[in-house]
């Protein structure tokens, strides 16, 4: 896969990011390297991505999803600010390095939470699964490409 861009939906008040890639075996793949070559060669596309985005629960019932960032297409570059941050705060839960930054001023509530996030307890969670180690973002080869 090619990281292209990504795109911020807002789900529940918070932010629901949505990377954009292309498989590196597909047709386009040597002419889209990064999200403004998508619109540059697919005029269109990243309008009908994101409408597919916006009204894909609306058959569950639910109200059309909202975006952040004026509802643009971030860089690839962006992107993988936005992975690199996600990895680390993952990182960061699973470890219990979270939990022990945590202050007093949170509630005892959210420290339970974070306690049954930790390592221990995903494993405990999933006990049939086999450990898996996940790449890291400089795992992801050629800078230019960001491929996986």
């Amino acid at each position: 896969m090619k990281v292209l861009g990504i795109l911020m939906m807002i789900d529940e008040g918070e932010a629901d990011w949505k990377i954009i890639t292309i498989d590196k075996d597909d047709k386009w793949a040597p002419y889209i390297n990064d999200i403004n070559d998508v619109e540059e060669q697919l005029p269109g596309m990243l309008d009908a991505i994101r409408e597919w985005y916006r009204t894909y629960k609306i058959p569950d019932g639910k109200p059309p999803n909202t975006f952040g960032l004026d509802e643009k297409f971030m860089d690839k570059a962006y992107a993988k600010t936005i992975m690199d941050e996600c990895n680390h705060a993952w990182k960061e839960l699973i470890s219990g390095e979270k939990e022990r930054k945590m202050g007093d001023d949170l509630g005892e509530e959210v420290k339970k939470l974070v306690r049954k996030l930790s390592t221990n307890s995903l494993a405990a969670l999933a006990t049939n699964v086999d450990e898996h180690k996940f790449p890291d973002a400089e795992d992801f080869g050629d800078e230019d490409a960001m491929t996986f």
